[in-house]
């Protein structure tokens, strides 16, 4: 870690020597500490917001990063990509403090950005194969993870449409158990009503073997009025003879038995 102190005032007459030196691709980065008086005198932080000021080696851009404060230190952790972004010298660096509508700054400072040696440059043919071998196996590595994210994101389209295709069937088994329930409830009726129907041919097959019976028993009835009047005509026609000399009577006895006499007419 690349940790450097410096003494700084807010009273600006006097000639700042104070230099920083940052340099690039340092992973640990750097921590600046300044200690501030005013004339002389420490100068209390409490309530004050920090801020770490300074424009850039291309005199084109400026850095402005937060810090913190404890009683008249105030810190600064740089961010490499940002403060070191540009390498060269520059003397406009200074701390800014500020409470509310008051503001007050540090006498500047210099920093020198030393450049990575590794910026825009080719590696040598003698690169150790070792690193070399490293590099392209991270390489790698990135390429295959690079691969995973993609074909997790095809995975989860295929969820997503399995997902799909799990819920039509569901709504299609839904609707099939719908139309079942209804075919059931119309089965259940055509069966409720064929036993009705059936109750009602079996009541008129009933009623049809009654009027048969009756019928039966009236042909009965008939046939024996029938063969009554034919025997009475019968007996009318013999009882009185062709030349109406004799005929025949009948003749009752107490019990009630009867039969035919001949009776003669002669004279």
């Amino acid at each position: 870690m690349n940790n450097q102190t410096i003494e700084l005032d807010i009273d600006k007459r006097g000639c700042g020597n104070n230099c920083i030196r940052i340099a690039q691709g340092e992973n640990g980065g750097t921590t600046i500490k300044a200690l501030v008086f005013d004339n002389g005198g420490e100068f209390a932080l409490a309530g004050y917001t920090a801020y770490l000021v300074a424009r850039l080696p291309d005199r084109i851009h400026y850095y402005k990063g937060t810090a913190t404060v404890s009683g008249n230190t105030v810190t600064h952790v740089c961010e490499e990509s940002k403060l070191a972004c540009v390498p060269g010298y520059t003397d406009e660096a200074y701390f800014e403090f500020t409470n509310g509508s008051h503001s007050v700054q540090t006498e500047r400072f210099a920093l020198d950005i030393m450049r990575d040696a590794r910026e825009g440059n080719t590696p040598a043919k003698s690169w150790d194969n070792a690193v070399e071998a490293l590099e392209k196996r991270a390489e790698t590595a990135v390429t295959k993870g690079e691969q995973a994210v993609i074909d997790a994101g095809k995975a989860l389209n295929n969820a997503n449409t399995a997902v799909n295709i799990c819920k039509s069937a569901t709504d299609a088994a839904n609707t099939a158990t719908s139309k079942a329930n209804a075919a059931t409830k119309s089965a259940t009726d055509a069966a409720s009503a064929a036993n009705t129907a059936k109750a009602n041919a079996d009541t008129a097959t009933n009623a049809a073997n009654t009027a048969t019976s009756a019928a039966n028993a009236s042909k009965d009835g008939a046939d024996l009025a029938a063969a009554d009047a034919r025997k009475a005509a019968e007996e009318a026609r013999g009882a009185v003879s062709s030349d109406m000399k004799i005929y025949f009577k009948r003749v009752t006895d107490a019990q009630g038995n009867s039969w035919p006499v001949l009776v003669d007419m002669t004279i």
